[in-house]
C-alpha cells in the first residue's frame, strides 16, 4: 500500500526524472560489464604487444599501441543475437578528408550513399570495391600509391568489412573476429598493413 500511495502522488516531471535516472544507471551498468568482458580478452594481447589498456566511459576499453609509429587503438565490440562483434583498429593520423571503402555489394551500395564515388584506377579494385568520399579528387590522389592499394586488397582478402577515414584518423573494421585474429603475430600483420596504408 505505501508504494501505491507513493506512485499516486508522483507527478509527470518526477516520473520522467526517475525514468532518465533509471535508464542512465542501466546504461552505465551495461557499459561497465561490457568493458570488463572486453578487458579480459585484451589483457593477454596487450602484454604480448607491450602496450597498455585504457578505458573511458565514452571511448570504451581499448589497447593503446604506441610502438608502431602513430598511436593506434585496438578495440573489440561484443556482438549480440542480431549484431556481429567487431575488431577495430584505429590509427590516429587524420588524412584531412573523409572516405569509406567497402565491398561492391548491393546492400552496401544502398546503405552507404554518402559522398561521391571515386575510381581507384585499378580494374580489379574498381570491380570489387566502392570508395566514397567528401573530397573525391583528394581521395583519388591519396589512393594512387601501390602500397595503399596493396593494403586495401590485404584487408578485404582477410575479411575486413571496411576501411574508413574521419577527423580522428584511419580505421579498419572486421566483423565476427576469431581468436586467430587476436594472435599477436596476426595483429602485428594487421598493424603493419594499416601503417603502410596510412603512411604519408
Amino acid at each position: 500500500m505505501p508504494i501505491e500511495k507513493l506512485l499516486e502522488n508522483l507527478d509527470i516531471p518526477t516520473i520522467i526524472v526517475f525514468a532518465i535516472v533509471g535508464v542512465s544507471l542501466l546504461t552505465y551498468i551495461v557499459v561497465k560489464i561490457s568493458g570488463m568482458v572486453v578487458k579480459k580478452k585484451l589483457v593477454p594481447l596487450a602484454e604480448m604487444l607491450n602496450a597498455e589498456i585504457k578505458s573511458s566511459f565514452l571511448g570504451g576499453t581499448y589497447i593503446n599501441i604506441m610502438n608502431y609509429g602513430p598511436e593506434i587503438h585496438l578495440k573489440l565490440t561484443l556482438g549480440g543475437k542480431d549484431n556481429p562483434s567487431f575488431l577495430i583498429l584505429e590509427l590516429l593520423n587524420p588524412v584531412g578528408f573523409n572516405f569509406r571503402i567497402t565491398r561492391r555489394q548491393a546492400l552496401n551500395q544502398i546503405l552507404f550513399r554518402w559522398g561521391e564515388e571515386v575510381q581507384f584506377g585499378d580494374a580489379s579494385l574498381d570491380e570489387n570495391y566502392i570508395i566514397r568520399s567528401d573530397k573525391p579528387d583528394e581521395a583519388n590522389s591519396y589512393l594512387m600509391y601501390s602500397r595503399r592499394l596493396d593494403a586495401i586488397k590485404y584487408f578485404f582478402e582477410n575479411n575486413f568489412a571496411s576501411i574508413e577515414a574521419n577527423a580522428k584518423g584511419v580505421y579498419v573494421k572486421k566483423a565476427n573476429y576469431t581468436e586467430e585474429d587476436l594472435a599477436p603475430g596476426k595483429v602485428g600483420t594487421y598493424l603493419d598493413n594499416l601503417n603502410s596504408f596510412s603512411r604519408m
